[in-house]
């Protein structure tokens, strides 16, 4: 059986993208406003500077079940970002929400 050594990474390797993803929250919510059952905000890197952003939000209790609250995608944005971390592009556009009581 044959052994194979484990080598360093080469410095010429490419180092990866930087994760922005607490900048990220922070300008959703900040231009979209903050959803008053906001459960938390999923953020995914892709590549390239590309991101998905999902806020999850708990739904309005009815009363019908002594169950776990559930919770559902109440907004996604697919964004560009710089490499400073600064929304370039969102798809759709971020705008502030209404939300109902």
């Amino acid at each position: 059986m044959a052994k194979f050594a484990q080598t360093a990474p080469q410095k010429d390797e490419p180092v990866a993208e930087s994760d922005h993803t607490e900048t990220i929250k922070s300008q959703i919510l900040k231009k979209t406003g903050r959803p008053p059952r906001l459960h938390h905000v999923e953020v995914c890197q892709h590549h390239n500077g590309n991101y998905r952003v999902n806020l999850w939000e708990k739904l309005k209790p009815t009363g019908d079940s002594a169950f776990s609250t559930a919770v559902h995608i109440g907004a996604s944005y697919y964004l560009k970002v710089s490499d400073s971390g600064e929304i370039v592009h969102s798809n759709p556009p971020l705008t502030k929400r209404r939300f109902s009581a």
